[in-house]
């Protein structure tokens, strides 16, 4: 079987619940091959893959992963730099995907077939264009989430949230769920190291599962750990660190208790096996980033033994596409995803919905 052509669709949907006309695009990948299969990735850069990836894949054979990944490598580096880096990790799951239905058996067996049931927390609550950022108004949104199923919300706060706000907001959203929903908080690098260490302090009294990448990033490493000496929250971070080297410096300076490497950013599941894999000789667990991406996510995470809980952006809200792109659909279910038994992802595109929404 060889790999006859890379397909990029561009998808164009509406996002912004006050109808101001905000949309947003979303790249879908799909690779032949000369026997009729075809493998669906997400995400990446179309030029990028027309350009510099797909020549190094026609021809080829789909199940030589690892080999192809190196080579994508080599030439993202040589060429279009890290910010391609995503582009190779869309790829990467559709050779997976691929690999899955050559096989007979889903990607997530494949990958390690540790467990068969992720837990999701919804990643939606604090969005910029929320209506109502106000301390009530984001502890409204926690508690909507919390009605649709979900034992677990993170809160984004964004620099504009000073560490008073953030502490009103997670005082009055704990109120409104109870003391036994995980709560969980993502600052976006908003504080210096100092304010970090305050403020994580201030929130120990609310019972905080995970405090996300709290410190600017000019001093990360030192104060990563310093706030991880006054919370018992998990301290957790490093999305944007898609290479091996990066992460690994992170964990050898003890600055994470949970890798956060984005699913695409860490070049898909062969960049991010690895990181689990070093992650796990750290004692550090595993999360990648990328509520817009649960459908893929899954797969990582119910394979590798040290991950945590997932994200994904709740099916209710008008900012995400991953409940709606496929047939039948994928659903979180009581706060979790139960992972399928079908060949590669085990998801069929809708193509009526990509075309009616097709660029």
């Amino acid at each position: 079987m060889l790999i006859t052509r890379v397909e990029t669709l561009v998808v164009r949907l509406p996002v912004d619940p006050a109808g101001q006309g905000e949309t947003r695009e979303w790249s879908i990948v799909l690779i032949h091959t000369d026997q009729g299969l075809q493998g669906i990735g997400r995400g990446g850069d179309p030029q990028v893959i027309a350009r510099d990836l797909a020549p190094l894949l026609i021809g080829r054979n789909p199940l030589s992963i690892a080999q192809l990944w190196e080579q994508m490598y080599e030439a993202v580096w040589r060429g279009p730099g890290r910010p391609a880096m995503s582009s190779i990790g869309a790829l990467d799951v559709a050779l997976w995907d691929l690999c899955g239905k050559i096989c007979g058996q889903p990607v997530w067996r494949l990958l390690g077939g540790y467990r068969d049931k992720i837990p999701v927390y919804a990643d939606g609550a604090g969005y910029q264009n929320a209506p109502d950022q106000s301390p009530q108004g984001i502890a409204t949104e926690v508690k909507k989430f919390v009605d649709l199923g979900y034992d677990a919300v993170k809160i984004h706060m964004y620099r504009a949230a000073n560490p008073e706000e953030v502490v009103e907001r997670v005082q009055r959203s704990r109120e409104l769920i109870g003391p036994h929903k995980k709560l969980m908080i993502d600052v976006h690098h908003a504080w210096d190291g100092d304010e970090a260490v305050a403020t994580a302090r201030q929130l120990e009294d609310y019972q905080l599962y995970w405090i996300e990448e709290p410190v600017r990033q000019d001093d990360e490493l030192y104060y990563m750990r310093k706030v991880q000496e006054v919370t018992t929250a998990l301290v957790v971070g490093g999305e944007g660190e898609g290479t091996l080297h990066g992460i690994r410096r992170l964990l050898e300076a003890e600055a994470l208790e949970v890798v956060q490497t984005d699913i695409l950013v860490g070049g898909g599941y062969t960049g991010l096996k690895r990181i689990a894999a070093l992650a796990q000789a750290f004692d550090v667990l595993i999360s990648p980033h990328g509520a817009q991406y649960p459908d893929i996510n899954c797969h990582l995470m119910a394979a590798v033994p040290n991950s945590s809980i997932m994200s994904a952006c709740p099916e209710s809200e008008s900012h995400q596409i991953w409940s709606r792109m496929y047939n039948p659909p994928l659903k979180v279910e009581n706060g979790h995803i139960a992972m399928r038994e079908q060949p590669g992802l085990g998801l069929e595109l809708d193509w009526e919905f990509v075309e009616r929404h097709r660029v």
